[in-house]
């Protein structure tokens, strides 16, 4: 297959990498120090169990010259989404899939806008800690690495990325699962993702400290329940125990992980925050169900959303 990757950074640099590995002929889509270390050095995994390098992947910040590609991952934080989609309409023909990996629960609503109403745009979410260490260098700290994609009643494209990955003999860098309920599957990872981005952000904490002092470990519960609250207000039907299980997999997490969310706090970089705990405090208000934690999260945050530019 032909792929491209719409934002190569820490999601989109460490899915195209493994891509690539698996045989898959990928065009990152890049910019700035991190496209020149690309064309120049090729791409660098840094993971403590699975490393990978590829000395040479193709790279450019200009869609027009790849052309319409079998499938776009579309990786890009979500304030650059309504420019990204503009820029990507080059790599987009009739049988494009783009498969949106962005977090919050509005990326494939926002992309149909952009992209009209024939735009062939699938939802999915990856489970995966990775970011730019520096230019042309993607650094995880393990844990999990998998893509759950809505499988579109069994889409060629998208059962050959499930193949693709399921090829990597020996390698277990990235998987990919097929799912018939890819909307269930966005507000999952947004019950988990909104709420350990809050803690990590918030607290300026590591999953390992959270969980370890009984204050921050509720905390982090209180977060994941007010999530579900608004969910269940929304009529999204999520099963029974998910609160459960969504601390039984932080707990499972390296000690040393924090959000990507809590990464850009820290190194001065644009929040994704009014998409996170910003959208259930937002809901919240809309369904008057009670979100003090997320409001926290959201108040405490929003003067730093926009980075130190700011």
């Amino acid at each position: 297959m032909r792929i491209a990757i719409m934002g190569s950074g820490g999601v989109g640099g460490y899915a195209g990498a493994w891509l690539q590995q698996a045989g898959q002929e990928v065009h990152f889509i890049a910019r700035g120090a991190h496209l020149a270390a690309l064309q120049q050095q090729g791409l660098r995994i840094e993971h403590p169990e699975q490393p990978l390098a590829l000395p040479r992947v193709a790279a450019t910040d200009d869609p027009s010259t790849v052309g319409p590609v079998d499938l776009v991952i579309f990786a890009v934080k979500l304030f650059d989404t309504d420019s990204a989609a503009a820029a990507m309409a080059p790599l987009v023909g009739p049988g494009t899939r783009v498969l949106t990996l962005q977090n919050g629960i509005d990326s494939a609503a926002l992309l149909r806008q952009q992209l009209g109403p024939a735009a062939q745009v699938l939802e999915g979410v990856i489970y995966l800690s990775a970011v730019i260490d520096r230019p042309g260098v993607i650094r995880s700290p393990g844990g999990f690495h998998v893509i759950v994609a809505d499988g579109a009643g069994g889409d060629e494209v998208m059962a050959n990325l499930a193949a693709a990955a399921a090829g990597l003999t020996g390698l277990t860098g990235l998987t990919v699962k097929l799912s018939d309920n890819a909307r269930q599957t966005v507000w999952e990872k947004f019950v988990t993702l909104a709420s350990l981005s809050g803690a990590t952000a918030l607290l300026r904490a590591r999953m390992g400290a959270i969980l370890a002092h009984p204050e921050t470990r509720a905390f982090q519960r209180q977060l994941i329940d007010e999530t579900l609250a608004v969910a269940e207000a929304e009529g999204v039907a999520l099963r029974a125990g998910l609160g459960d299980e969504v601390m039984a997999k932080l707990a499972l997490m390296p000690p040393t992980f924090r959000a990507s969310m809590a990464e850009d706090l820290e190194r001065g970089n644009r929040l994704e925050l009014r998409w996170l705990s910003g959208r259930v405090h937002a809901l919240g208000q809309a369904h008057g169900v009670a979100t003090p934690g997320h409001t926290a999260v959201f108040r405490g945050l929003v003067l730093h959303e926009q980075g130190r530019s700011a």
